[in-house]
């Protein structure tokens, strides 16, 4: 994008502009020779070649062959985008000449086509300025969407840094009216809190300490357990000097969150959920249990397993582990992480 008297002109309407500019001054000059409609015919057939070898060039052989390490291809069709439209050149103005002189050429074919592929090969050097200038837009105009974005981003980040404040800040004055009439609901709201402060002030960390983790899971599985009719039985087991541990935040909840989704039966009285963390051989490994009822496949494939795996490829490459079993309706998942 640039400025044509103090109005932005995209790229389309600065190549029309350009080429427009040029098919007159070639009509003009064949005109101060020739009648209009030999001007007409030769301006049409010059403007024609040169677009094809810019454009081909610029615009298929250079990404489709140069830019890809394919420099021999490259040179080969080179040749033969050049000697085809030599070619094609030759032959129309033979005809059309002798349509409009009414006699044969007095150049002889060499002199022709020496003069043509002259020409052709100034406008195949010119296409490699006309694909810089291709290149300087395309990164004027990343930058632009780049900078629209991050002014979008600060926008946004300004709003997310009031928004919390606000509904902490609410959270508060309702635990505090809740405290004095239902002491139970005051401390859900609590947990609620710690949850939605462990979002805004851990989740974009790139480590969190290992307890910190763990209380944001207890909260959660609280809040969850509220929903149950019947008590639902919770183990968590950490084995491991956790305070000394530090791991990317939120890689234990897709485990937890997968029991609630899918491993809870509301109307029974068997459900369970265990936790055990444990460390060995420079490994942490963790191991979230539950009892399966009747879809024993449901809980295997969740999206949240699914984009946990994609996460931890990201984080871990293949310096991983992570297993799902069945055995006897109890369904297992496996994670040892390096530590």
């Amino acid at each position: 994008m640039v400025k044509f008297f103090d109005r932005e002109v995209s790229l389309v309407k600065l190549q029309v502009i350009t080429w427009l500019f040029v098919t007159i001054l070639t009509f003009a000059s064949y005109l101060q020779n020739a009648d209009f409609g030999y001007a007409l015919v030769f301006t049409v057939i010059n403007m024609l070649s040169m677009l094809a070898v810019i454009y081909g060039n610029a615009c298929f052989l250079l990404p489709a062959l140069y830019f890809k390490g394919r420099r021999l291809t490259y040179l080969l069709a080179t040749v033969l985008l050049l000697g085809t439209i030599c070619f094609i050149r030759v032959e129309l103005r033979s005809y059309f000449h002798e349509l409009y002189v009414r006699g044969a050429d007095q150049s002889t074919s060499f002199q022709v086509y020496a003069s043509i592929m002259t020409s052709l090969i100034i406008n195949y050097l010119f296409s490699f300025i006309f694909r810089l200038a291709l290149d300087y837009f395309k990164v004027r105009k990343d930058q632009k969407q780049l900078k629209e974005y991050t002014s979008k981003v600060e926008l946004d980040l300004l709003k997310a840094q009031v928004q919390p404040h606000f509904l902490f800040n609410t959270l508060n004055n309702i635990y505090y009216v809740a405290q004095r009439e239902s002491p139970q609901t005051a401390k859900l709201i609590e947990k609620l809190a710690n949850i939605m402060r462990y979002f805004v002030d851990e989740a974009s960390k790139g480590l969190v300490k290992l307890p910190t983790d763990i209380q944001f899971l207890k909260d959660y599985i609280d809040l969850e357990r509220m929903r149950m009719l019947h008590p639902m039985r919770v183990d968590i087991e950490v084995n491991v000097d956790s305070n000394a541990i530090e791991l990317p935040p939120m890689l234990i909840i897709p485990l937890v969150e997968n029991v609630f989704k899918h491993g809870i039966d509301k109307r029974s009285t068997e459900n369970y959920l265990s936790l055990k963390i444990q460390s060995a051989d420079g490994k942490l490994m963790i191991r979230v249990s539950n009892r399966v009822f009747e879809d024993k496949n449901t809980q295997q494939g969740g999206n949240g397993l699914k984009n946990l795996i994609s996460r931890l490829d990201l984080l871990y490459g293949k310096n991983y582990t992570f297993e799902r079993t069945l055995t006897t309706n109890v369904f297992n998942a496996n994670l040892e992480l390096p530590l």
